[in-house]
């Protein structure tokens, strides 16, 4: 019995994830709870971070925002977050098929205020459909904006100070 429970406990360690920190560019050490982090961007006190919730396992590397807090000494920790989808092509796991198309951008993307904007494309039933995501980082905090069938805020990607973060080839989790 005890081999069956050691094996068990063998076979479950790779989907734990190992929590990584990442630096931040004023040198402080920022603390995730995500695997194979790193650090996209740093916008208006948030740290945009790229990772993963489990090593080997069906998830995918997914987009985290993180309030970056004031303090000038020691290490952050990041409490738990978002998950936002990462940019790139998605074919469906089962049937190969491609369902989505999403693009990433961050920096002033947004009438000149720090943002994220994710336009998407999602394959339904009677065709392509587009959307836009959008994410202002304000005076107030963070105001999300949702549009399907538009995509108006096109018009701001073409500010030099808004990057897009290049996308992957990628399967839709199960």
């Amino acid at each position: 019995m005890k081999a069956v429970s050691v094996l068990s406990l063998l076979f479950l360690v790779p989907l734990l994830a190992v929590a990584e920190a990442v630096q931040l560019s004023d040198r402080r050490i920022l603390q995730t709870d995500l695997a194979e982090a790193r650090l996209v961007s740093e916008l208006d006190g948030y740290a945009i971070v790229a990772g993963r919730t489990c090593i080997d396992c069906d998830e995918n590397t997914s987009i985290y925002i993180h309030r970056i807090s004031p303090r000038n000494n020691g290490e952050e920790d990041a409490p738990a977050a978002e998950r936002y989808t990462y940019p790139g092509r998605y074919v469906d796991y089962m049937s190969k098929e491609l369902v989505e198309k999403t693009r990433l951008f961050y920096g002033r993307c947004y009438e000149n205020q720090p943002a994220l904007l994710w336009l998407s494309e999602y394959r339904e039933e009677d065709g392509w459909v587009k959307s836009e995501y959008l994410i202002v980082f304000g005076e107030d905090g963070l105001e999300h904006r949702y549009n399907r069938n538009r995509q108006p805020s096109v018009y701001y990607i073409e500010n030099e100070q808004c990057r897009e973060l290049p996308g992957i080839e990628a399967e839709t989790e199960p």
